[in-house]
């Protein structure tokens, strides 16, 4: 059983200030600031549901039973095999790279920015640090880790967080470290929903859609 812990460490307003909404809003007044700052945020959640991505610097921690207990998601390089004999116990599900014959651990939500550590309990269920890994980050697909070929996995003891991976991710901690494309994105969203009071049919305003496609990460 995989459970993650997310942690955003920037604002809303951090990536778009309010007086960039605005001037983009042409509104003069300050009467519907606050409104706008909910929009804001509004749109930069949106805008990160539809690409499954988190654009603001973001904190993780990835808690894993087992060493089998692989999050495998969007692989477009490899696939899911379940009965060639590596380090990994194939069998209760993982993830191998025809290309490399290692396993990898695929890290939600890109960009990924930097793995910060991975520890594990031991058969004595004491912490441990684990190192025998390479990370792998991109901007338009999702980081993983892979471990070391030819490695042994210790044992770990019996527990829901008996493997830890730390790691951060996003694009960074102000707007200047955010992609245009995007940026332009959210404010057409934030544009859309304050003249727009009322629910519509369509999920976000199409030059948006256009705008986000290419960061647009697919899961399944």
């Amino acid at each position: 059983m995989v459970r993650l812990l997310e942690q955003n460490t920037t604002t809303a307003t951090d990536l778009i200030s309010v007086a960039t909404a605005k001037e983009f809003l042409r509104v003069t007044h300050s009467e519907d600031d606050t409104l706008i700052g909910s929009l804001i945020a509004a749109g930069i959640e949106s805008a990160q549901n539809f690409t499954n991505m988190r654009f603001g610097s973001t904190t993780y921690i990835m808690y894993l039973e087992s060493w089998t207990d692989v999050y495998v998601s969007n692989t477009y390089d490899g696939y899911l095999y379940r009965d060639v004999a590596t380090s990994l116990n194939t069998a209760q599900g993982g993830y191998y790279s025809p290309y490399t014959g290692l396993a990898q651990f695929i890290l939600p939500y890109p960009p990924l920015d930097r793995i910060t550590g991975v520890q594990y309990y031991d058969r004595a269920n004491v912490q441990q640090s684990f190192s025998s890994y390479n990370s792998f980050a991109f901007t338009n697909q999702k980081g993983f880790i892979e471990i070391t070929k030819g490695t042994d996995l210790p044992d770990v003891y019996e527990r829901a967080d008996a493997i830890q991976i730390n790691f951060t991710g996003g694009f960074g901690s102000s707007g200047s470290d955010i992609p245009d494309a995007i940026k332009q994105a959210i404010l057409l969203i934030v544009g859309h929903l304050y003249e727009k009071r009322e629910d519509t049919v369509s999920r976000l305003p199409k030059a948006s859609e256009y705008l986000l496609e290419p960061y647009r990460i697919k899961t399944y």
